[in-house]
């Protein structure tokens, strides 16, 4: 240090004074000011080793009275090669003959240099702080342990500022995560909900709006369930769904109806359920397979009425196979054309054998309905509790022995 510089106290006061309640970026522009006033030099700065550990770049700069402009530079070359890897460095004069390749010492037109690195808590260099004189620099050891002191508060508030910015970089990828995850949950295909413990919804993506007839502002609070008809099937798949769902096994794809909200139109879902890593809410997520569950019911109504059909070809006898010219014969048949061609009700009368079931398909092949199926039904070989069901069908379960949902004869 120079002749005029203060007592080690007065300078340690002073430094403490300048930057006891900086942090960030102040907290290095009030170091290298107090630094250089203290120690009594025209120059001071702080600096960071780059990612190469080829170069440094300056955080704040003290010279000739004012802050300068912070700039970056290689190491190779300069006083600062020997602190940036690990060693304090002093320089007391001759700083520009010895190190001729630095035009920074040349154009600040110094005399003495010294430095000490910033070392972090794992032992690696992060950067180093400088001061630099327009004279010599005798007493170098002085300056070196008060320059050690602050050091260590600098490479502490380095090492912050390194961490608060990794934070907020963190932050920021996440936030772009999450917006790019919400573009794809909102535009997904596949339609998903998540549902809160009390089966209300928290949120539904566009395809599940539409396919449950929901507006963006009716889906927080609504309730699938709500949408379910009070049907026996429909309730009894919901019930086992809701029972699947409460011991976690709700992956199977189950089948619902639904009522749509706008509109009440009917609307089948397979959905599949799991809850969240943490338990907080349910992910529920289902495709419309509506045309599909409605081909599968034309197709059963198609195959019921095809093994009907055949069962009754089997039995089929052409009323044109009618052979006679009696008179009573040819009355029967008079009155079979008359009655065919209206939807009066027809009553056959005769004993057994006479061919009352052959007039009777006589009287369907004549008439307006001849291309649709002509049912036949043995009422006497019907018994009286299941008349009701063989005619008009029954649902799965409604009876012992009603093993599958049946379609009746009408």
């Amino acid at each position: 240090m120079t002749a005029q510089t203060p007592s080690d106290d007065a300078a340690l006061r002073e430094i403490v004074e300048g930057v006891e309640s900086e942090t960030g970026d102040r907290f290095f522009y009030s170091l290298v000011k107090h630094l250089a006033s203290a120690l009594g030099c025209e120059y001071a700065f702080v600096s960071e080793l780059l990612v190469d550990r080829l170069r440094f770049r300056t955080l704040a700069v003290w010279g000739r009275g004012t802050f300068l402009e912070n700039f970056e530079t290689p190491l190779d070359g300069t006083p600062c090669e020997a602190v940036l890897n690990g060693k304090s460095a002093h320089h007391p004069e001759r700083i520009c003959q010895l190190f001729p390749a630095d035009v920074g010492l040349i154009r600040w037109r110094v005399e003495s240099y010294c430095g000490v690195p910033l070392i972090d808590s794992s032992g690696t260099v992060v950067g180093h702080l400088a001061i630099l004189s327009e004279q010599p620099m005798p007493d170098g050891p002085r300056g070196l342990a008060i320059m050690r002191i602050f050091a260590a508060r600098a490479r502490a508030e380095l090492e912050r500022l390194r961490t608060e910015d990794a934070l907020r970089r963190a932050n920021e990828a996440l936030v772009h995560s999450e917006e790019r995850f919400r573009d794809l949950f909102d535009e997904a295909p596949i339609a998903y909900v998540h549902e809160g413990l009390d089966s209300r919804f928290i949120e539904a993506n566009r395809t599940a709006m539409r396919i449950l007839g929901l507006k963006p502002e009716e889906v927080a609070g609504a309730t699938g369930k709500s949408l379910v008809p009070d049907t026996p099937d429909a309730q009894r798949r919901l019930s086992e769904w809701l029972d699947s769902m409460g011991r976690g096994t709700a992956t199977t794809g189950t089948v619902l109806e639904l009522r749509r909200k706008n509109d009440g139109q009917p609307v089948w879902i397979q959905c599949w359920s799991r809850p969240a890593p943490d338990g907080s809410y349910t992910r529920t997520m289902f495709i419309d397979v509506t045309d599909r569950v409605l081909m599968e019911r034309e197709k059963a109504r198609l195959e019921a009425q095809n093994t009907y059909l055949i069962e009754e070809i089997k039995e089929t006898h052409n009323f044109e196979e009618i052979v006679g010219q009696s008179r009573a014969l040819a009355e029967v048949i008079e009155k079979v054309k008359l009655v065919a061609s209206t939807d009066s009700s027809v009553l056959i009368l005769g004993e057994t054998g006479t061919g009352k079931e052959l007039v009777a398909r006589a009287v369907h092949s004549n008439s307006e309905r001849r291309n649709r199926p002509l049912v036949k039904v043995n009422c006497a070989a019907l018994p009286t509790g299941l008349i009701e069901s063989e005619l008009f069908g029954h649902e799965k379960g409604a009876f012992t022995g009603a093993i599958d949902r049946r379609i009746g004869r009408f």
